[in-house]
Parts: C-alpha cells; sequence; structure tokens
C-alpha cells in the first residue's frame, strides 16, 4: 500500500479512492483517484505542493496509466495547491473558480511571504516549548508539524491555474466509466462543483458536506447552499465523499443542512434581541459538539449575524 505523511488511502470501488487528509502533513483536506479505464482523474489536489507531489506518486502506484484530468471542485487553498505537480495535464474548474483562483492565491503567497520571519519565529517558539512542556507534546508537535509544511508550501508555492473551464455541467469519458462534473452554484463558496460517477453511485462533493467537521459558511451563501445539498440529494448516489471527513453514505447531507439552519435560527435570534452577548459565549449545539475544528462555528456565527445586519 503506498505511504505518505499526508493522507491515508481509502478504497471505495473498484478504481476508486479518497485520499484522506491526516491531522498532521500538508494535505489539510480530501481527494480523489479515479480509474477512467485509459487514463487517470483526479479530484483536487490538497493544501500544499509536497502533498500534492505525493497525491501523483499514489496515481501512478494505483493504476500504472497517464494522468490526464485535474479538478479543482473550489478556489480554497486546501483544494488547489498541489496543482503545480500536474502542470502537464488538464486542470479543469468553473469559470467562476479560476477567476476567484487568480484573485486570491496570489495574494495569499504575497502576503505569506512576507510573514515568513514571523512563521520562524513562531516554529523557534514551539521548538522550544517542546523541550519543556511534556504536558502538552501532541499538541505542541501537531502545530509544529503544520508550520513547517505551511513554511515549506510559502517557499515552493507556483501558483498553478486550471487551463479548461465550464459553467454548468461537463461530461468526461474513459473506456471504463464516464463521470459528470456539475456545478452547483454558490454554496460553500460562489462556485462549487462535485463530481458524479453514475454507474458506481459515487459522488465527490469537495466543501458542500464535511463529515464530523464544522463547515466553513463565510465565503458562500448559505441558502443557496441548501439548496445544492438538496440537488445532491436528488442525485440518490449510495456514497458521497466529502472534502473533509470520511466518505459517508447521503443521510450525512441532512446533518449539515441542520446545521446551517440551526445557525441561521441562532444568529436571527440575536440579532433580534439585539444581543450585546458575545459569540464565543454561545454554546455549540449538543450534536456539532465533537466535531472537528469548533472555532469555525463563532465564525460562522458571527458571518451570519453580519450578514443580517447589512
Amino acid at each position: 500500500m503506498f505511504h505518505s505523511r499526508h493522507f491515508n488511502c481509502v478504497p471505495l470501488a473498484e478504481g476508486i479512492y479518497v485520499l484522506e487528509a491526516k491531522e498532521q502533513g500538508g494535505a489539510m483536506s480530501n481527494a480523489g483517484l479515479i480509474d477512467m479505464g485509459d487514463h487517470t482523474l483526479i479530484f483536487d489536489t490538497f493544501n500544499t505542493p509536497q502533498a500534492g507531489k505525493d497525491l501523483r506518486e499514489a496515481a501512478l502506484y494505483f493504476f500504472n496509466q497517464p494522468i490526464k484530468y485535474i479538478i479543482n471542485s473550489h478556489w480554497h487553498g486546501d483544494h488547489v495547491r498541489g496543482n503545480q505537480h500536474f502542470s502537464e495535464e488538464l486542470i479543469v474548474s468553473s469559470s467562476t473558480t479560476r477567476k476567484l483562483m487568480m484573485k486570491t492565491q496570489p495574494e495569499w503567497l504575497n502576503r505569506m511571504r512576507n510573514l515568513l520571519p514571523n512563521l520562524e519565529e513562531d516554529i523557534l517558539k514551539l521548538n522550544a516549548s517542546l523541550d519543556h512542556d511534556t504536558l502538552k507534546q501532541k499538541e505542541l508537535s501537531s502545530e509544529l508539524s503544520y508550520l513547517l509544511e505551511i513554511k515549506e508550501s510559502i517557499l515552493t508555492l507556483k501558483v498553478t491555474l486550471p487551463q479548461l473551464t465550464y459553467d454548468r455541467k461537463i461530461t468526461l469519458h474513459g473506456s471504463a466509466r464516464t463521470v459528470e462534473l456539475l456545478s452547483v452554484g454558490a454554496a460553500h463558496t460562489d462556485c462549487d462543483t462535485i463530481l458524479y460517477s453514475p454507474s458506481d453511485s459515487i459522488a465527490f462533493v469537495g466543501d458542500i458536506v464535511a463529515v464530523h467537521n464544522h463547515p466553513l459558511l463565510v465565503d458562500g451563501d448559505p441558502i443557496s447552499w441548501l439548496e445544492a445539498l438538496t440537488f445532491i440529494e436528488n442525485l440518490k448516489v449510495d456514497l458521497l465523499v466529502p472534502g473533509h471527513g470520511p466518505a459517508a453514505s447521503s443521510p450525512y447531507i441532512q446533518q449539515i443542512r441542520q446545521y446551517i439552519n440551526d445557525l441561521i435560527s441562532i444568529s436571527k435570534q440575536m440579532v433580534l434581541e439585539n444581543a450585546l452577548i458575545d459569540v464565543n459565549d454561545i454554546e455549540i449545539p449538543e450534536p456539532y459538539l465533537h466535531w472537528k475544528f469548533g472555532s469555525i462555528f463563532y465564525r460562522n456565527l458571527e458571518f451570519l449575524i453580519k450578514t443580517a445586519n447589512r
């Protein structure tokens, strides 16, 4: 079995793998490998060039054939920063996603290059803490690993954009299977792409669905997101592959729908009561209490309150 410090390789069906991000490493989100029969298709490319390099090696290890298509589900860096290792292949996204990548990714890289001295200082402090704080070894080690991956990314990243764009739907054919790329419009971001394989009853849904992770609302449209969830639900697939968390069955769509509706309800109540309470004093509702990245809950609440006050 292929080994990477960035991800675990999980088979989903004959010729389909999800590469699940490890907590430590430079992946941060999931990616997908699909054997199309005469070529390989890859869905998303992780958060760093070093994870993208391993992604390429994994694709060649499992299928030993040309890689033809690379799909970027949306513009967030944790799904596109491995693109540079596929500059000879055809990178595909929606036209809106490409425009957003053109704007955001160079901005991120320039900002992070300017922050490199601060990052170096944080790494030195963490190394010193590891020598003295034996009670927090695991937590500090995880944080240090993350910062080292980010540092390597900043030093090596070459922003690489899609060469082929589409607006609503594009169908890709191979000798073994046919898949559809479907733009569901605004959801997690201004434009999100899913990959649907009818013959396998599998959909790679990017960050429109998260499993046991708080989904980030702040770059998208929660109301349109609810419509996108219904669209995916109507595909009636057996298996959903999220951008974060393990592959799951379609009932998990209802969890994200309920999450969005619950946060909208909480934020509306706070606005109606003109509450001066700090959002950080709000308790995370029990169903979501143990989901990963709890800090995102508070970012989402702040976003919804600001949106309601516009």
